[in-house]
């Protein structure tokens, strides 16, 4: 009887050797990737009447299997001593799943949030959980999210993620929620934030120049006409973002796609 199971963990062992040891391309090299595409980019923060740069932005958006995505973004804002490091995950119609930011503020740490969607019976029982931890303090949130909802997290790349719950089969404009989450206060916990409306107004599509390149892109305007934004492609990359109330641009200066 001990022999018998010695003999079956050698052959276990073996299995697991041999397995370790065939090539990728055995087990079917596509099944095995964690993303079907890749989409990284930059974005230059200006002035709307002058070449005078305020910050710079990097990021990188993973496409995966079953048709969510992650980005992954680092925000240098020099003209407020701002930097950030944010990753955020979003289900196949952008719908937030979770999210992950750091923020130092003029060469000192000002705290991190977490969020992540706790699944409820149906989409209207979903509950947004947040932890902020940071130098002044600790706190989370629970808070009911309805199926249709975006998670503002600030960088660029996901500020064209704020429209994308926009249903093209309805008129316009159309009041959604967005949970809106505070960065760059010179007081309190960064990352606390609120729910609000984000009322969002689609005006078609329009050819835009960027450094990047020029572009068919979608037009919109969200946070009730206080910011225009034009997407592109089937990733809903945002190539050119305009607050004309403070006179800021952000323009898309280097876009990759692979593989």
């Amino acid at each position: 009887m001990g022999k018998g199971r010695a003999i079956a963990k050698i052959k276990v062992l073996l299995a697991l050797v041999v397995g370790l040891a065939l090539p990728v391309s055995a087990f079917g090299q596509e099944d095995l990737q964690a993303n079907t595409k890749w989409i990284k980019g930059s974005y230059d923060y200006g002035f709307l009447d002058s070449d005078v740069i305020r910050g710079h932005e990097d990021w990188t958006v993973t496409v995966h299997p079953d048709g969510s995505r992650t980005v992954e973004a680092f925000v240098d804002l020099r003209d407020q001593g701002h930097q950030s490091n944010v990753i955020l995950r979003v289900d196949e119609r952008f719908r937030p799943l979770d999210a992950y930011a750091n923020f130092w503020r003029f060469g000192a740490y000002g705290g991190a949030a977490r969020f992540w969607l706790e699944p409820g019976e149906g989409a209207a029982e979903d509950v947004l959980h947040g932890n902020i931890i940071g130098p002044s303090g600790n706190a989370t949130l629970s808070e009911l999210v309805p199926d249709r909802f975006s998670l503002r997290v600030h960088p660029v790349i996901t500020e064209g993620w704020q429209v994308l719950s926009y249903d093209h089969a309805q008129p316009s404009p159309q009041t959604v929620a967005l949970y809106n989450m505070v960065t760059t206060s010179s007081e309190g916990i960064k990352g606390l934030g609120m729910m609000v409306g984000n009322e969002i107004t689609y005006h078609g599509r329009e050819k835009v120049t960027v450094p990047a390149g020029t572009f068919e892109a979608d037009h919109y305007t969200f946070y009730f006409g206080r910011y225009d934004i034009w997407l592109w492609g089937e990733d809903q990359t945002l190539v050119r973002y305009v607050a004309e109330a403070n006179g800021r641009e952000y323009r898309l200066t280097r876009l990759e796609i692979g593989p």
